[in-house]
């Protein structure tokens, strides 16, 4: 089968989320009080460790979320992008968030640190390549 440049970075995108994913998830079910209040009940019958926490016991299910939902809305999203433009514009976005020492979205909320983007640029060097295509320089003057 073959996959366009919008499938193979939603998927390149998904793999390298999850982890982020996990974290996130992991801290909002936590925050809720009907979470908290589940998780001390089982923690109160000596069922599990007191350092059980219900989020650990989704983490499976949570990749398996992001997979079939995650994934085709990205997916989607670049669909409106011309294909044969994705790997240049994954690549040079990934290269000036390494160059700015890591990448901040929705106002500081979501951090990924310069390591994190470098494992993103492995991906993306692996799967979506960088293809060369010739580009015309403006002239400015004559």
């Amino acid at each position: 089968m073959e996959y366009t440049n919008a499938q193979i970075l939603a998927a390149v995108l998904n793999k390298w989320l999850q982890p982020a994913v996990k974290q996130l998830a992991g801290q909002r079910l936590s925050s809720f009080p009907f979470i908290a209040a589940i998780e001390n009940k089982v923690r109160s019958t000596g069922w599990v460790s007191p350092s059980w926490r219900l989020s650990d016991e989704l983490a499976p299910l949570i990749q398996t979320i992001t997979g079939t939902m995650l994934e085709p809305f990205i997916a989607s999203y670049l669909a409106k992008v011309p294909d044969e433009s994705i790997p240049e514009m994954a690549h040079a976005i990934v290269d000036s968030a390494m160059e700015n020492g890591g990448l901040s979205l929705f106002e500081g909320n979501v951090t990924f640190e310069k390591k994190d983007v470098e494992e993103l640029k492995k991906l993306l060097d692996y799967n979506l390549p960088r293809k060369a295509f010739p580009k015309y320089n403006v002239v400015t003057e004559s």
